[in-house]
């Protein structure tokens, strides 16, 4: 099997087939920023660690990601405990995941309220949150409390996007379990797409999640469109004007397709 993570020379694309699925991946791609900006020195990357926050707060604020979260904890608790009856499963190991997946599922159904809304509710959030939805609304008139956070010293400023990221830390560690599973469970297997077009038959159970990896010296991208009966991968590039255009050769590439 080869790598399951993006390389110097790969490039790997994914696409949710299933919409919770496609909030996980919204999600974990912010709380990813938010960490890479919040363990950054400079005030413009905790600037921008606020505004993910912000982001994330939004996401859980209109979706139903206790619900959707609940429902695949759960899943995953079914699916794994139905493992301790195979003779070849390390059933220490199991049991250690399965504690896990279901402290998580505990923190999810314990929750106090709605997602992130202690968050929300914070004073400095909740001026922050209102000025900078005005254009260009972080300046120091518009919002000195935000002047004023953003010239506390490193570490305070540290702790307190810390001390946020903590009350919803089991969204994060939730989504960052149900993802890995999602994509370590499931073996890339080399494909050829002729005159740059491939179809995917559906399955039963149906894939939640379509990866696809290429060669980034190929400078091109895939377009999914995800059906009840198939699926369909067409491979693009760009213009000079940055009109997609689709290929009419033969595209090498591997695919995982994860259930």
């Amino acid at each position: 099997m080869t790598s399951n993570t993006q390389t110097d020379s790969t490039l790997i694309f994914e696409y949710p087939a299933k919409p919770q699925v496609r909030s996980f991946l919204r999600l974990e791609s912010l709380f990813k920023r938010f960490e890479r900006n919040r363990l950054a020195t400079h005030p413009d990357n905790h600037l921008f660690a606020l505004k993910i926050l912000l982001e994330i707060v939004e996401i859980l604020e209109h979706g139903d990601t206790r619900s959707e979260l609940t429902k695949e904890l759960a899943r995953l608790s079914e699916q794994f405990s139905i493992l301790r009856k195979n003779p070849e499963v390390d059933v220490k190991k199991l049991d250690t995941f399965l504690v896990q997946i279901n402290q998580l599922k505990d923190w999810v159904f314990g929750y106090e309220g709605r997602f992130g809304e202690k968050i929300r509710k914070h004073p400095f959030i909740e001026n922050v949150r209102y000025r900078t939805s005005i254009p260009g609304g972080y300046c120091q008139f518009d919002c000195p409390e935000l002047f004023l956070f953003l010239n506390k010293e490193y570490s305070e400023r540290q702790q307190l996007l810390l001390n946020w990221l903590e009350n919803i830390k089991g969204i994060k560690t939730s989504v960052e379990v149900i993802l890995k599973l999602l994509r370590d469970t499931t073996k890339w297997q080399h494909q050829e797409a002729p005159m740059g077009t491939f179809l995917i038959e559906a399955t039963d159970p149906p894939f939640q999640l379509i990866r696809v990896k290429l060669e980034k010296t190929l400078h091109i991208f895939p377009e999914f469109s995800v059906g009840k009966h198939r699926s369909t991968i067409i491979f693009k590039s760009f213009n000079q004007d940055y009109k997609k255009i689709p290929q009419q050769k033969q595209v090498p590439f591997e695919l995982a397709c994860c259930h």
